[in-house]
């Protein structure tokens, strides 16, 4: 069998008109037209991609048809480039009959005579307002996705096994702190990881599918500024037609803060664990020895509930600056502030912070000293005062602290035949907290308590 084409005696006719047949039949819009732009050809697609049947645009001016005001300049490039001998192919917007226009991908090519001249242009052209569309929706998804990860910090990853290369995005090289880039060579990352932790990390098919898709928490050492960073990754597995496992694409975050978080939270808690079981020792040791010298079970209780009082003040005020540290002026005048209704307890010195332990033992003696005046001493009187002052000698390392309590107006002072629970609390318990000697004097004039101690030794933090 012979196709019209094939026979030795080709009718013309007949093969002008199989050949029109032929370009009917493709998917794509196929216009000639001579060196005037006049159109010569002009196929069913065509028709349907610019609204114009075959009769009307064939034999007007391709510029009429199709060509909008704004691509004319276009136009001019195109045709340089078909007279050079040179085929065009590119994007155009071009119009339709009802005057919409629209992106169109068109090809044109030069035709010519069997002595070589040029004698006419054919254009296939093809709509790509769907491709435009898809594109367009697949740019702005692919942007949204990066803004969202690095919005949430997160970085995403595809490994090739097969091939060792990782496709890398531009929220994970910021989280690893190297430079943009689109892979990366998978042994790469081993010296990006704390030497630590590179055990954690699977590099190669040697490890367990379960290690390469497990989460995993890791540090690494971020190459830009070298900070140790905490990262967590997570995987899956994508498998070929055969089962075999070939890609891997995961994601890492950054979790830094978390982790820092969960120290903190830990060294709360073991700090917290601590200052109760001190603080339930102190209460402990407070109330043997206020049952031991109380004079009644109900003096003792009294006695027993202020002193827990003051310990509670004294809380209060470490728990304002969490824990960390207390102005010794906030210290003393908690301290003191349930015995000074009538203003005439005076204090006064430089600000010094003090650590919890010294704080607390600050609060507690001075709370005995107080409870001592109110009923023996300068505040037993109306016409009786304390003066509390404190001040630091020296610069850095070798600074003194100096604080002193003073009595006077009050009855005769004498030294007490035995010493209470108070008194010892008042010389020992500061010793210990400060690490020097409380002295407290019986001078006529009324009780003078005095410490001097390294200023260090008052900042130090440990909890009691």
């Amino acid at each position: 069998m012979t196709s019209p084409t094939s026979a030795g005696n080709v009718d013309p006719i007949r093969q002008i008109h199989f050949q029109a047949q032929l370009l009917n039949a493709v998917e794509q819009a196929v216009i000639a037209t001579d060196l005037d732009g006049t159109v010569t050809y002009w196929n069913r697609c065509a028709e349907r991609l610019y609204g114009w049947s075959s009769e009307e645009a064939l034999g007007r001016d391709i510029l009429e048809l199709n060509i909008p005001s704004e691509g004319l300049p276009q136009v001019e490039e195109i045709m340089t480039c078909l007279k050079a001998g040179q085929v065009w192919s590119g994007d155009v917007v071009l119009r339709h009959k009802d005057g919409h226009t629209f992106p169109v991908h068109v090809t044109d090519s030069p035709v010519f005579d069997d002595s070589g001249h040029m004698v006419g242009i054919v254009g296939i052209s093809v709509e790509i307002s769907d491709r435009v569309r898809t594109l367009r929706a697949l740019s702005s998804s692919e942007e949204r996705l990066r803004i969202a990860q690095h919005a949430g910090g997160i970085g995403t990853f595809e490994w090739n096994i097969r091939s060792g290369e990782v496709t890398v995005t531009e929220e994970f090289c910021r989280i690893w702190g190297i430079g943009p880039h689109r892979s990366i060579r998978v042994g790469a990352f081993e010296e990006f990881v704390h030497p630590d932790d590179r055990h954690l990390i699977a590099t190669s098919m040697a490890s367990s599918l379960e290690d390469l898709v497990s989460y995993t928490e890791y540090r690494i050492i971020r190459q830009d500024n070298r900070q140790m960073r905490w990262l967590a990754r997570r995987g899956e597995i994508v498998r070929d037609e055969a089962g075999r496992a070939a890609r891997l694409v995961g994601a890492v975050y950054d979790v830094t803060d978390r982790k820092s978080m969960e120290e903190q939270r830990q060294l709360l808690m073991q700090e917290l664990a601590h200052r109760v079981k001190n603080t339930l020792a102190m209460v402990q040791a407070i109330s043997t020895q206020t049952l031991r010298s109380a004079p009644s079970l109900e003096a003792a209780g009294t006695v027993f509930s202020e002193r827990l009082a003051a310990l509670a003040r004294a809380n209060d005020t470490l728990l304002q600056e969490s824990w960390s540290s207390a102005s010794i002026g906030v210290v003393v005048e908690g301290a003191t502030q349930s015995h000074n209704d009538h203003g005439r307890i005076h204090f006064g010195g430089p600000d010094v912070r003090l650590g919890p332990k010294a704080a607390l033992a600050l609060s507690l003696a001075l709370h005995e000293l107080c409870t001592n005046a109110a009923k023996y001493g300068a505040l037993s009187v109306d016409t009786g005062q304390v003066e509390i002052m404190w001040h630091v000698a020296g610069e850095e390392e070798d600074a003194l602290f100096r604080f002193r309590w003073r009595e006077s107006g009050g009855p005769p002072v004498k030294v007490p035949e035995r010493k209470g629970f108070g008194s010892r609390l008042i010389e020992r318990s500061l010793a210990e907290s400060f690490g020097t000697q409380a002295e407290i004097g019986y001078e006529p004039t009324g009780v003078v308590w005095s410490i001097e101690t390294p200023l260090s030794a008052l900042r130090e933090a440990t909890p009691i």
